[in-house]
Parts: structure tokens; sequence; C-alpha cells
């Protein structure tokens, strides 16, 4: 049966670099496609352990698999018919909206269809994170996920720059017109930029891993390394940095790359602050990312238009702003239950006070997600990605595996830059960066949970804090 188990897990990398390359996986048919693959994924997972799922594995994860669960529980509620003496009590806008319409029953969402189809979606989002679980049980796997994540934003970022430096005038598959700013596979400038940079994050961790901890001592010996550095595979990964970096730039975007910036600072500061047994060249590489990859590289693709951006941006000229205050009177009205998953495209209108525009996003992730689930299931999502965070925070403060280490503070970057990011755009909304992003909150799961070396046992529930604390400093 380990056949089948290899061959979901195969399956499974190969999904992680597929998501991005058909539009992002943001069309019917791309996510269907998704859909299907983490299901044939599921399916040879059962077959491998013979229909019986390792439950006890996910009780490692129960930090990350609940509160997911939960909240597809809740959408699930939102798409439950009530009747008007239920519903006025559980959502009284709900109701009345619904009671306009002449409807017999009526929803906790106000677009049923729309959240049908999101439902769908989660679901298969949490079917992926379970399948992680349960595949990349080892720390090796766990190198190998990271790597398919960068090789698919290194990837992206080539096929973006290219398009960009050749001035091809439309996409080579989809025929989507180029506008001389760097697209990739996506549809949207800023997905791509959110996309690389969590990539860029993670590959940034990945190198860190590969840092000795070990004093140089002599010039001989530094000399040996410097050469064994560019000969090996870390300079391969470097290489791919930078041709994101690049690709960051010609963007445009610029909460993308203001996004990217901040991570690294602050992911090199808490490294700084808590990284036990600091490699030293750690914070010569934090250094040059900030100050080689983004002002020198940046200088020559691009960054000082992503500046004039900055600086030309006013508010006179900027209509988000406006739909961020319009939209809190609609949590305002719907708090507890929302309007119901993706919904806000028909819920907005009802809302806006003036001609800005259609606006099928809120432009921001937070109010966006207070407006279609309602605060309390906002805190559930919030609770998932805050609980990443301190793990990831901390295996770099207690444990001794530089390979958990070193992906957890990808790991803590990239949570940081999706944060700044969401702030002021709809990043979640492509299957490609939500999946991306979520795999990023399994594996800072999983860096404080898998041994340094060996699997993680399927039969025993035992905790792996002996592990944690006694990992292996080369595992």
């Amino acid at each position: 049966m380990k056949v089948y188990e290899r061959l979901a897990y195969s399956l499974f990398i190969l999904l992680i670099t597929w998501l991005p390359v058909p539009l992002g996986s943001n069309r019917v048919w791309a996510w269907s496609i998704s859909e299907i693959w983490v299901a044939l994924i599921s399916l040879l997972i059962l077959i491998a352990y013979k229909g019986h799922i390792p439950f006890r594995l996910l009780n490692h994860y129960k930090l990350l698999v609940y509160p997911m669960c939960l909240f597809q529980a809740w959408v699930t509620l939102q798409l439950v018919p009530f009747h008007f003496e239920i519903l006025s009590f559980l959502s009284p806008n709900s109701a009345h909206i619904y009671q306009l319409a002449g409807a017999k029953y009526g929803y906790l969402s106000i677009d049923s269809r729309m959240t049908q189809i999101s439902l769908i979606k989660g679901l298969s989002y949490t079917l992926l994170v379970i399948n992680a679980i349960i595949l990349v049980n080892s720390s090796k796997r766990l190198k190998w996920l990271a790597l398919a994540i960068i090789c698919s934003g290194t990837f992206q970022a080539f096929y973006a720059s290219l398009m960009v430096l050749l001035e091809i005038p439309e996409s080579a598959v989809f025929n989507y017109p180029e506008e001389g700013i760097a697209t990739g596979s996506f549809v949207y400038k800023n997905h791509l930029a959110n996309y690389l940079m969590m990539c860029l994050c993670i590959g940034l961790g990945y190198i860190v891993t590969e840092l000795r901890l070990s004093p140089s001592g002599s010039w001989n010996i530094r000399l040996r390394r410097i050469l064994e550095g560019i000969l090996s595979g870390k300079m391969l990964v470097r290489l791919c940095l930078i041709i994101m970096v690049i690709a960051l730039v010609m963007t445009r975007s610029r909460m993308g790359n203001t996004a990217f910036f901040l991570a690294t600072a602050f992911g090199g500061v808490l490294a700084l602050l808590y990284y036990k047994q600091r490699p030293k060249a750690l914070t010569i590489l934090v250094a040059s990312v900030i100050l080689i990859d983004t002002i020198i590289i940046g200088t020559l693709f691009g960054l000082e238009k992503v500046k004039q951006r900055l600086v030309e941006t006013s508010l006179g000229f900027e209509s988000r702003d406006q739909v961020v205050i319009w939209a809190l009177d609609v949590v305002r009205d719907f708090p507890w239950t929302g309007t119901g998953l993706a919904s806000f495209y028909t819920i907005f209108p009802m809302y806006s006070h003036g001609d800005i525009g259609f606006y099928d996003h809120a432009h921001n992730e937070y109010i966006q997600f207070m407006v279609e689930v309602g605060i309390p299931a906002t805190i559930v999502l919030s609770a998932l990605v805050l609980i990443a965070f301190w793990r990831g925070l901390q295996t770099i403060r207690d444990r001794n595996s530089r390979t958990m280490k070193g992906l957890a503070l990808g790991c803590i970057m990239s949570i940081t830059g999706m944060l700044v990011h969401m702030s002021v755009d709809f990043t979640l909304q492509p299957p490609a960066n939500a999946i991306t992003f979520l795999l990023v909150l399994f594996i800072a799961h999983a860096c404080f949970i898998l041994p340094a070396t060996g699997r993680l046992p399927i039969e025993t529930v035992s905790v792996v804090k002996k592990s944690n604390n006694k990992g292996a400093i080369n595992g």
C-alpha cells in the first residue's frame, strides 16, 4: 500500500505547483479541477490506509483542524433554511430581506448560491490540509513541500518577468492583455504579488535551514564553505529568490512590495531576538535581502516606479477607503451571523451612497470576513492564524533543529506579510493564494510538531515535546 501513499504525496506536491497556473485557480472550471484533484488524493490515502483514517495523527494538529472545521460548520449553518420566526431571532435583517422578496423561508445568507459554492471550496481547503497532515509526516517531506512552493513561485516570477521584458502584448495561453506590469498566470497583479511574497518568505526560511551553526574558524575553512555554498543547492534557491524579487517589483504592487519589506524586516528582528543558536550568517542574509535584492535589483527593474505610485497615492483618488467605511454599516446590521460567505457583492450595493463603481470585494479581508460571516466566525479565523504564528515563534525559540527553525521563521514572515497585505486587498480570494497560505499555517504547526529525524508515528498520540527540545541540529 506504500505505492498509493507515495502516489498521493506526488499528486499533492504537483497540485501545489499547478494551482497558480490556471489564472490562480480563480475561475469555476479551475477550482473545480483542484477540488477533483484533492478528492483523488484523499481517495488514494484511504486506499493506502485501507479505509482507516489516522485520526490519532490529526490529533496533533487539532489547533489547526478544529478551527477550520468549526468555520465550515458555521458556513453550513448559513445555508440552512429557517422559518421566519427563527430567522428573525437569529438575523432580523436577513429575515426582512427574504420577506420583502416574498420567500416562504429564508437563510442566514442573503446569497445562498454563492455561499454554497464557497462552502464546497472551503471543504476542499480543509480536506487538503488534512491530506497535508497525513502525507507530510517527516522533516524531509516538509522541506520538499517548501521547495515545491519555492519552485512554483519561481516559475510564476520567471514567466511574469519574461512577458514584461519581451513586451509581449497578451498572455500565451489565455490571451489576456499584458500592459507592461507583471501578472504571471494571474489576472490581477496584486494577487501575483501576494503569492510571490509568500513564496519568497518560505524561500528565505529554506535558506536559513542550510546555514551553518558552527564558527568558520580559519580563512581556509571560510573559503571552502563559500565555494561549497556557491556550488550547492542553496545558491540555486538564492537565485530563485532574486528572480522572485525582480518579478515582485515588476508587479508595481504598492502594498505587495511593502508587505514583503515589512515581513522581512520583522522576521529578521524576531530571529535576532528569539533565535536559539542563531547562525552568524542569518544577519547577513536578512540584510542582503533588504539591501541587495530590494534596493539594487529593485532599482534596476522598477522599484522607483513602485515608490512613485506610493507617493502619488491619494485618498482623494481612491474609493477603497469609502468602501470600507460603508461596509462597516453592514457589519453593524449583521454583526453576529454575517450576510453569507461570498455575498459581499450582493449586499454592498444596498449600502453604497455614491457612484464609486462596482465593488465585488471590500479590498480589506478583515472587513469582508466580518461582513460575510460575522464577528464571531472572523475571530475563529483570526485565532487560526495567531496560533500558527505563536507556534512558529515557539519553534524558533525552543527547538534545536535548524530545519524546523528555518522553515518556522519563513512562516512567521509569510504570515506577517499576509496580515499586512490583506488589510488593503482581497488577497485570499484566489484559491492558489488561499491554499498556499493555509499550507504556510500547516508548515508552522508541522515545524512545532514533527520530529527532527524520522516520521511522526501514526499509531501513537504522544506529544513530541522531547523531539521539540532535543531535535537534531542537522535535522
